[in-house]
């Protein structure tokens, strides 16, 4: 197997940025009280929940919850750091002619903030406002295999999450799941990623033994 293309989740994988999702799940279903729901909540992610919440409560609401959202990833970001070994793991990935991309749910002005070259150095960064729907919808790494100019089958995506793994089969990429996050390698395992690793940092050596 030839891999060409590496597609990295950013929270968790590449960087730490400690967002609480529990409280920010919490102030947004907040907003939608004041607002006079009191029906039964959609569920699922909070980025698909006041998608489907928008359509009940109106455009005011889905603006106002995402510019919650999106203060408080700048929030987090400005506590956030990339793992010690981000920066070598990339350089070294563009020296054995890789095609790299940073994909993520999470706002681009706040990752930004804790990697400020991420729109250069041979990097497709796709945030979620750069794309239609954002993962674990397929489209999200299609997107970036298109950029990349690589077909799926060539490529691997590295997430911390089990969505990311359930994004990357369902778009047909190689699998890798990093317990650098909120999951453990069971979780990403039982996800159905083809290669568990404790972190990133030796990610290069040990696909050379997928190969």
């Amino acid at each position: 197997m030839r891999l060409d293309a590496l597609i990295f989740d950013f929270d968790g994988t590449l960087a730490e940025l400690n967002i609480d999702f529990a409280w920010l799940r919490q102030e947004v279903h907040g907003l939608a009280r004041q607002l006079g729901f009191s029906d039964q909540w959609p569920g699922g992610y909070l980025l698909e929940e006041v998608e489907a919440l928008a359509g009940e409560l109106g455009a005011d609401f889905a603006q106002n919850a995402m510019a919650f959202i999106q203060q408080a990833e700048m929030d987090a970001a400005a506590r956030g750091r990339l793992f010690p070994f981000t920066r070598t793991l990339l350089a070294q990935a563009r020296e054995q002619d890789y095609s790299l991309a940073v994909i993520s749910r999470n706002c681009g002005p706040a990752i930004r903030k804790v990697f400020p070259e991420v729109d250069g150095g041979g990097l497709v960064f796709l945030p979620r406002e750069a794309v239609v729907k954002p993962k674990p919808h397929p489209g999200h790494i299609l997107d970036a295999c298109l950029a990349l100019e690589t077909p799926p089958v060539s490529a691997a995506v590295v997430g911390d999450h089990p969505l990311d793994i359930a994004a990357a089969l369902a778009a047909g990429c190689l699998a890798v799941g990093v317990a650098s996050g909120r999951m453990s390698e069971d979780d990403l395992r039982a996800a159905g990623a083809a290669l568990v690793l404790p972190d990133a940092a030796d990610l290069l050596a040990r696909l050379k033994y997928l190969a």
